[in-house]
């Protein structure tokens, strides 16, 4: 049985596992925004600190929405 990497072209096969990469890059820096975030709401900081925080989290979820889409598409690179 083939898989469909494997009815790809190399060079869409190497934009793959680049995004693949960068998606496990991006699933650790929001599982790490959400320990701190955790942290500091058991012990505050500051607000702004929080503020920071939710907006990495929104930024790193929004590249991660991006990723998903784009290695689920139809087109190819």
């Amino acid at each position: 049985m083939r898989t469909d990497r494997e009815l790809i072209c190399e060079s869409c096969n190497v934009q793959l596992d680049l995004l693949d990469k960068e998606k496990k890059v991006n699933d650790e820096r929001i599982r790490k925004l959400e320990e701190h975030k955790k942290s500091e709401l058991e012990n505050p900081t500051s607000e702004e600190t929080m503020k920071r925080i939710e907006r990495n989290l929104q930024i790193e979820y929004k590249k991660r929405e991006g990723i998903i889409k784009t290695i689920k598409s139809k087109d190819r690179f």
